[in-house]
């Protein structure tokens, strides 16, 4: 059963493998700029909203039917391309746009006497890619 999606990577349970996240936190932010008065507090003035900032884990791990080092991949390759995807979860897009990995760490927990790693965890921080369009450029309506 799916739960949801980053890009390519696919959040699901089965009976051959389990692929889920956990500690998902989502921060929506307003932007506002404080204009001082004499002898007085400030005013604030709403002045847009920040991009969307996401932070969640996600368990890799041999024993749950993953191969860790094949997804840890595909981690680094999104993080490295740069690479703006969708973010859905329970089949609703999470935000307006889509999102790009701004940090990626890796916490590895059991590596075989080998050296190949059976399980990690990898704490993700995503940001809202914003694409600029003719509406965003046009600055007082020129």
């Amino acid at each position: 059963m799916a739960v949801g999606s980053l890009g390519e990577i696919v959040f699901e349970v089965s009976e051959d493998y389990i692929r889920t996240f956990s500690d998902f936190q989502l921060q929506r932010t307003a932007k506002y700029t404080e204009h001082s008065i004499a002898g007085r507090k400030g005013l604030l003035e709403f002045t847009g909203f920040g991009a969307s900032t996401a932070s969640l884990k996600i368990r890799l791990d041999a024993n749950l039917g993953v191969n860790p080092h094949k997804e840890l991949e595909t981690l680094w390759k999104m993080f490295n391309a740069h690479e703006a995807v969708p973010f859905i979860l329970n089949g609703e897009i999470i935000g307006d746009n889509l999102w790009v990995i701004e940090s990626l760490d890796e916490s590895y927990d059991i590596i075989d006497n080998t050296g190949l790693v059976i399980a990690l965890d990898v704490s993700l921080k995503l940001k809202e890619y914003i694409e600029i369009d003719e509406e965003s450029e046009k600055v007082n309506g020129y």
